[in-house]
């Protein structure tokens, strides 16, 4: 069921934490919100359906979203919490091939074959946005505008997949996951988060996978990191102490 619509454009969250003590992005700061604007969340007289948009489903750790072949219906934003993204396999390891935080979309692939081609599961307790293309036309609001705030969305997916591409392309294993760790601290810092003090919700395994390093590989040089005054590590929680370093270290 949809949330109330909260007053203001700005989450009703304080300091920027939901009501499980995650970090929360802000409305203004989210992938959704061209089409938001368009829809007149922020204003509780906008007239918009219940179940065009689902605000604030809360997903637990372990959960799929949805799985790889599933027929595409929705467009997710991360609110609070984590995901990855992968390619199951029956015969191997899944294939991690993202990971997703707070204010960043999920799922926008399934648009052009009108099915998902991954499987999405939370990393985390977390929460999402779900937007229910199928129900757009319900809204009551223009075609056109509509459609230009789509437009719009999916050309910032576009661009952000391309500036993710290309701070991951490294040489050496070193590189791959200090671009890893500096790609993640400026998409945080990028939604209005905290980006040089973060919770690694993903195992050591999943960057691993996702870099084409051994998991062993991701301990050592986060180890080496640390002994190099770069990082301090507590657990999952990192903090980048020296961004310069980490940029040089990987290869930038």
């Amino acid at each position: 069921m949809d949330t109330p619509r909260i007053a203001g454009h700005r989450s009703a969250c304080s300091a920027g934490l939901c009501s499980g003590g995650q970090p929360e992005v802000e409305c203004e700061d989210c992938g959704l919100d061209p089409i938001c604007l368009v829809l007149d969340y922020a204003d509780e007289e906008s007239g918009v359906p219940e179940g065009v948009l689902i605000r604030r489903r809360p997903v637990e750790r372990g959960e799929a979203l949805f799985h790889q072949g599933d027929p595409f219906h929705s467009i997710y934003a991360v609110k609070s919490g984590a995901f990855k993204t992968l390619i199951p396999h029956a015969d191997q390891a899944d294939q991690v091939i993202g990971f997703h935080f707070p204010g960043e979309l999920i799922g926008t692939e399934g648009m052009a074959v009108a099915a998902y081609p991954c499987t999405a599961r939370a990393l985390a307790n977390s929460s999402v946005c779900e937007l229910r293309l199928d129900r757009l036309p319900d809204s009551g609001r223009p075609l056109e505008a509509l459609q230009r705030s789509i437009i719009e969305l999916l050309g910032r997916e576009v661009t952000f997949s391309h500036e993710l591409i290309g701070s991951l392309v490294h040489q050496t294993a070193q590189q791959r996951l200090a671009g890893f760790l500096l790609s993640l601290s400026e998409r945080l810092q990028r939604r209005g988060l905290p980006g040089r003090d973060f919770t690694l919700s993903m195992s050591r395994s999943d960057i691993g996978n996702y870099l084409g390093l051994a998991g062993e590989t991701i301990s050592r040089l986060l180890t080496r990191f640390q002994q190099q005054g770069l990082i301090r590590i507590q657990r999952r929680r990192i903090v980048i102490l020296d961004p310069a370093g980490m940029a040089a270290a990987s290869g930038s």
